[in-house]
């Protein structure tokens, strides 16, 4: 990251910047800026099926802003109201299968915000379901909690409890999303699924290490919220701008880059 690089962690820059970051962590922990990068590409996903579905070549267009920007707005507000009420369960210890069911269809909800258009275009419904299992699986994904120890300089994992059921249910979920979206010709969620099961399988065979869990968390949303740019670019600025801010403030609170596309903790200048 070039800001490790501008300003490395034994900088006095770094310190000085270090000591007034707490209240930006503190602001990005306590409303969960995070897990918008979820929310919003998952509403966009929507978008880019509604688009898919009026012309199956649209790509890469940037007329879609203003309506795309009023459903992550929507998106966001229901994320924040939900949780607060505390029907989305939004938490640093694991759920009960209820839970992750209730979590799994608020992102399919905001995946329905994303289709929504006043004028009729005769939607495929039957287009919804490899969205609502590759979502699924994402929140099974997300129930393993990774954390940072700065004293010893390592990451953690709450638990390795279930990791059987949860990386196969996953894996099933992730064929049968990319089955629908083979047969439905639907190139988005086919191809994001096929490359993102290899992920649970590398996790459920290979010996217990949370770098695993790492990958396992980054790279599939990363390479769905990529595919969904490929029909809303205009969604890539505001995915990096979040994703940058982020890992920012990480890393003059820890000193790491976090979230990243690297998954040891080497030199920080090559953890990127």
């Amino acid at each position: 990251m070039i800001i490790a690089r501008l300003i490395p962690k034994n900088s006095k820059n770094y310190k000085q910047i270090n000591k007034k970051i707490d209240i930006y962590h503190r602001f990005i922990s306590k409303n969960h800026i995070a897990d918008l990068l979820g929310v919003w590409t998952v509403t966009i996903a929507g978008y880019s099926f509604l688009i898919g579905q009026i012309n199956r070549y649209s790509y890469w267009s940037w007329d879609g802003f203003p309506e795309g920007l009023i459903k992550i707005f929507i998106s966001t507000l229901s994320f924040y109201f939900l949780s607060n009420q505390g029907i989305l369960k939004v938490s640093e210890h694991r759920l009960n299968y209820i839970n992750i069911i209730y979590n799994s269809f608020f992102y399919f909800l905001c995946f329905i915000i994303g289709t929504l258009r006043f004028s009729s275009i005769g939607i495929n419904f039957i287009g919804y379901l490899p969205y609502l299992a590759f979502i699924l699986a994402g929140s099974l994904i997300y129930e393993y909690k990774v954390s940072y120890d700065k004293e010893n300089d390592d990451w953690l994992l709450d638990s390795w409890n279930d990791k059987f059921e949860y990386m196969l249910l996953s894996i099933l979920l992730m064929g049968i999303s990319a089955g629908f979206g083979f047969v439905l010709d639907d190139p988005i969620i086919s191809t994001v699924s096929i490359v993102a099961i290899f992920f649970p399988s590398v996790t459920l065979i290979w010996p217990n290490h949370v770098r695993h869990i790492k990958r396992l968390q980054f790279y599939p949303l990363f390479t769905f919220s990529m595919f969904v740019c490929v029909r809303a670019p205009w969604l890539f600025i505001a995915l990096i701008l979040l994703f940058f801010t982020i890992r920012s403030i990480n890393y003059f609170k820890y000193g790491v880059i976090y979230p990243s596309f690297g998954v040891h903790l080497e030199d920080v200048s090559t953890d990127v």
